[in-house]
């Protein structure tokens, strides 16, 4: 059985709890976790325990000279078993971080490999950190904290992995057009973390 990185949820939220989106200069949760984190068997008993927080990278791909965002839908694919995310739109890659020996920064090294197992790119840029996600409103996310990343390219990107039906880049008008549509449906975490990624692109475009 794998073992996935966690911590706990009262030393995480010890000193200042949140809901939704939190910029990354609000407070510095990625050395608390470097500092504190330890691994659990990834079974059903840990999905249902919201004592142990699941850590997910969870990277946006911008393209910063069409100003344009990597927009994607899950699908089922063989590699791909979460069904709750399926026909659903996402703007970030990410997932559990795995118990691998000898590795001085988990989550970077998470994020690296979840790029390069989902994605076909020929330069795999490295992301940089915006915030975080938390969301208690189901169990589901109750037992899951993101962190929340922008990676820079300007390669196309083609998806890898088969749990992705389809991929591409998008403008902030055509994404926010989808969004706000009633028959798309967007994951939670792509619907906090878009705002931030939407002023991202913003000031490129106003930098100009």
């Amino acid at each position: 059985m794998t073992k996935i990185l966690v911590v706990k949820r009262d030393d995480l939220f010890k000193e200042h709890h949140f809901e939704g989106f939190l910029e990354l200069e609000k407070k510095d949760y990625i050395n608390f976790i470097l500092n504190n984190h330890y691994y659990e068997e990834r079974n059903d008993d840990l999905e249902n325990n919201p004592e142990h927080i699941q850590i997910i990278p969870y990277v946006w791909i911008v393209n910063p000279q069409t100003k344009k965002a990597f927009i994607y839908k899950r699908s089922l694919g063989k590699d791909y078993q979460e069904t709750r995310h399926v026909n659903r739109y996402s703007g970030g890659v990410g997932g559990h971080i795995d118990l691998v020996e000898n590795i001085e920064n988990p989550i970077l090294h998470s994020m690296d490999r979840e790029l390069k197992e989902e994605l076909t790119m020929n330069n795999y840029p490295k992301a940089k950190f915006i915030g975080y996600i938390n969301d208690d409103s189901d169990i589901y996310n109750k037992v899951h904290f993101g962190i929340i990343a922008i990676a820079e390219t300007y390669e196309d990107v083609k998806p890898t992995d088969d749990g992705i039906d389809s991929g591409s880049f998008h403008s902030i008008e055509e994404i926010e057009n989808l969004f706000s549509d009633s028959d798309s449906e967007v994951e939670n975490w792509t619907q906090h973390s878009w705002p931030c990624v939407k002023e991202y692109l913003d000031k490129i475009v106003n930098s100009e």
